[in-house]
């Protein structure tokens, strides 16, 4: 199931996080359909796991770019990286706790999918289009 289809608002135009960001909603797209189709909830759950660390890896090595370029905005990304990641544990958290009916809601997929498409065109574009912009 395509839950969250990247689109080219979506795309930075960097190799490298365009890379990342296919990745993850590729696990995003794989939860949407463990959900649909009533997998179990440790099926589930090793998708959400996955999508963690897969979004902190990818954010470490934004977060080593920025630092490399100095990018100027690099706090205020960061920032948001922090906030992310900690929606996402708590996300997690909730997700551990909770009964399996509600865990095979698509409120979880809501999130997923409204954190990638506003994050993507916004953060990650600007940073992309300033690592473009620093090269000769």
């Amino acid at each position: 199931m395509v839950w969250i289809a990247l689109e080219e608002r979506q795309e930075t135009g960097n190799i490298m996080i365009d890379g990342d960001h296919a990745k993850i909603v590729e696990i995003i797209n794989q939860l949407a359909t463990a959900i649909t189709t009533h997998q179990s909830k440790e099926v589930c759950g090793e998708l959400l796991e996955q999508i963690i660390q897969s979004t902190k890896a990818h954010f470490a090595r934004e977060n080593r770019l920025m630092a490399e370029l100095h990018y100027p905005k690099a706090d205020l990304h960061n920032a948001e990286h922090t906030r992310l990641i900690g929606q996402s544990l708590d996300l997690k958290v909730w997700f551990d706790e909770a009964s399996t009916e509600s865990v095979m809601s698509v409120s979880l997929l809501h999130f997923l999918e409204d954190w990638w498409t506003r994050h993507i065109p916004t953060f990650d574009k600007e940073l992309a289009d300033f690592i473009a912009a620093q090269k000769p």
